[in-house]
């Protein structure tokens, strides 16, 4: 290969890289991997398939240059099928067919379909050993794959992998954000009324077209009978033709699927494909219902009941049809959430118009999931319920027949902005307010009604949701600011390395390649931890425990960290007495690395890190301790949590994406031990890995 077609080819790389770095969303990525990544690996055609959630198929996201029916044949198959994407996402090992002839002979069930040409590369996509796809990449003619075409295939795959991780995690994040709106913005709608009526309806209109093509809420009366109370759909018309289609085949109470058998069970209904069978038997013989069936075009479904206090009060139905995709687990789980929200937004306005007219008030009021407070016209308490006692930390028997202000101290400030309600009026909204009770810090939802003998208070304790929002902030802040860096520092040495006006000599060009690449595994390192994070909240993160010689891990950890050592520091290792232990090797190898990298790192004036073992009893500890900067006593257990990261002027302006000390804490305690530090500012700290020894 000549020098031309070697710059030649480097560019059109390049050109995938800078396009892959400025991709955000997945779909972005595929189209940057499918044109301009076809073209730089002088493929005729490509295709990038995933493997589904529950690991039994692979799923086609993209293809560009085929021109046979590829994604209607091909579009989902079975992980064990005879076919090259299948074989490399198996293996994790490339393939890589030069001829017709040896591609057929491996392949067979390729030639049967007549799949076009030649030569084949399909290429592993991985992020932290993990395979999670495959890139097939397709040559009109004969190819000898020489060694450095199979390494520019392998690179443009590994650029594939983490540009398409990082936009599938970006992707994740938008989707959690677009829920926890939504989330908040039907509880305030739920909270806003208590004609629940009109709320129902305001929330199916507000599920449309976001949650489903079709949205409907069905109510259990009195005798049995089913009542439809709202349904919605972006077309009026369609609309009103639901509505006359419920009066003309309203559904039976002893129906097996759909509404009444959530209503009558109280257990949700999810189908993620509505099998043929249950639309037949629904059907049966009428052919007019037929084509109404088919013109609706019903592909997915979620039936949820609305429950509270052991009472199956309605069901919530969404549909997908004509635009909205088939719904997963996460829109099922989204959707148990709303219908939880929606039941007490409906149980709590009932029991709010019983308590208006004087009916078993207390008795009613004493089970809902609010606190509620009942003050006469002296602000006297008159009824303390147990949600009321569990928020406030005070109990019924203390509170009831004084003053409100000496129960609760803060209740002036709690309540002071809290506009009052007339009985049935429309447009109540709680206001949330800060809180500290007996040392606990608190966000308590507050709405009041004042009914002329007195005042009625709900309280809701919302510290968790706040706390939720706080963190999926911190997470999007802190993910945004670890990966500009990097980023920037690679758009600048790229930049530079491609301006025409600038003579570089090799020396400062390899030193550029270099940035670009440290700057690399930086940003692949950040997508690994956050992806790590996500695993571990999630519960899946496989362990295989195993009979580890600690001593040797520990060793290979002080090698690999003495190969680019910053100046001033010194390794150690002591590991006399250390004897086997259960863990998982490559996780507790993962666990030492970034304890010592921590430790070099803070520790910008030299010193001496070093790594001991030991054994106490039953238990091996592991000691990584250095002379740098040391941690505050106040900020110790706090360095564990997710997105954590100390003050900037007590850390001399070294940083971090605040999850390694998370994630090793997390892992070390999956592998039944414990990490703890103990530390002194400007002394130094050492964290100690306990774990069983091998009996």
């Amino acid at each position: 290969m000549s020098v031309h077609e070697r710059e030649d080819r480097a560019l059109r790389l390049q050109r995938v890289a800078e396009l892959l770095a400025e991709a955000v969303t997945p779909q972005e990525v595929l189209d940057a991997v499918l044109t301009e990544g076809v073209r730089a690996a002088e493929a005729r055609a490509g295709a990038i398939g995933v493997l589904s959630d529950d690991g039994e198929s692979i799923e086609l996201l993209a293809q560009q240059g085929y021109t046979g029916p590829i994604m209607d044949e091909w579009h989902r198959f079975p992980l064990d099928a005879g076919l090259p994407m299948s074989q490399v996402v198996r293996t994790g090992e490339p393939i890589f067919i030069s001829t017709v002839i040896e591609r057929n002979e491996l392949f067979p069930e390729l030639s049967q379909r007549g799949q076009e040409g030649s030569a084949l590369a399909v290429l592993p996509l991985a992020v932290e050993g993990r395979v999670f796809g495959a890139m097939a990449l397709s040559f009109g003619d004969e190819v000898e794959f020489g060694l450095e075409r199979r390494e520019m295939k392998v690179a443009l795959a590994r650029q594939a992998s983490q540009a398409l991780a990082r936009s599938r995690l970006y992707a994740q994040e938008h989707t959690l954000r677009q829920r926890m709106t939504f989330l908040a913005e039907a509880s305030e709608l739920l909270s806003s009324s208590l004609d629940y009526n009109l709320t129902l309806k305001q929330l199916t209109q507000l599920a449309v077209p976001g949650l489903a093509d079709w949205c409907a809420i069905d109510m259990a009366g009195e005798h049995g009978e089913i009542v439809r109370l709202a349904v919605a759909h972006e077309d009026p018309e369609k609309v009103r033709w639901a509505y006359e289609l419920q009066e003309r085949y309203p559904p039976k109470p002893d129906d097996r699927f759909g509404v009444p058998q959530v209503l009558r069970s109280g257990e949700p209904e999810f189908l993620p494909e509505i099998p043929d069978e249950i639309i037949e038997e629904a059907i049966g013989d009428d052919e007019e219902l037929r084509l109404i069936v088919d013109q609706l075009g019903l592909r997915s479904m979620i039936c949820v009941p609305l429950s509270a206090r052991g009472r199956t009060l309605g069901a919530l139905t969404l549909i997908a049809a004509e635009t909205h995709p088939t719904y997963t687990q996460a829109d099922f789980e989204l959707a148990l959430e709303l219908a939880g929200r929606a039941a007490v937004a409906v149980d709590n306005a009932r029991l709010y118009g019983e308590a208006e007219k004087g009916a078993n008030a207390a008795q009613a009021l004493a089970h809902i999931a609010d606190g509620v407070v009942l003050l006469d016209k002296e602000g006297v308490v008159r009824h303390w319920n147990p949600a009321a006692a569990a928020i406030t930390g005070v109990d019924e028997a203390r509170a009831l027949g004084k003053p409100v202000d000496e129960v609760v101290s803060a209740w002036g400030a709690l309540t002071s902005h809290v506009p009052l309600a007339k009985p049935g009026a429309s447009g109540v909204r709680p206001v949330t307010v800060p809180l500290v009770l007996d040392g606990r810090e608190l966000w308590v939802a507050v709405s009041g009604v004042d009914f002329g003998e007195g005042t009625v208070y709900a309280l809701q304790d919302v510290t968790d949701e706040r706390a939720l929002e706080k963190t999926r902030s911190d997470f999007v802040a802190t993910a945004s600011h670890e990966l500009r860096t990097p980023l920037a520092a690679v758009y600048g040495a790229v930049r530079t390395l491609r301006r025409e006006d600038v003579e570089l000599s090799d020396e400062y060009r390899m030193t550029f390649l270099e940035m670009i690449e440290s700057e690399a595994l930086r940003l692949s390192h950040i997508v690994d931890q956050i992806l790590l994070a996500g695993q571990l909240d999630a519960d899946a993160v496989e362990l295989s425990l195993s009979e580890c010689n600690p001593a040797e891990i520990a060793a290979g950890v002080i090698e690999s960290a003495s190969v680019h050592l910053p100046e001033g520091i010194s390794l150690s290792l002591s590991a006399d007495g250390a004897s086997s232990i259960m863990c998982d090797e490559n996780k507790l190898r993962q666990v030492l690395v970034n304890l010592l990298d921590n430790a070099i790192k803070y520790s910008p004036d030299g010193g001496k890190v070093g790594i001991r073992l030991e054994q106490t009893g039953g238990t091996c500890q592991i000691e990584v301790a250095d002379e740098g900067l040391g941690i505050p006593h106040s900020e110790r257990e706090k360095i564990f949590e997710k997105f954590y990261r100390l003050d900037p002027q007590q850390t001399k302006g070294v940083g971090g994406s605040g999850l390694g000390l998370y994630i090793c804490r997390e892992l070390v305690e999956r592998m039944d031990g414990r990490l703890s530090v103990e530390s002194e500012p400007g002394v130094g700290s050492r964290f100690t890995v306990a774990l069983p020894a091998r009996r």
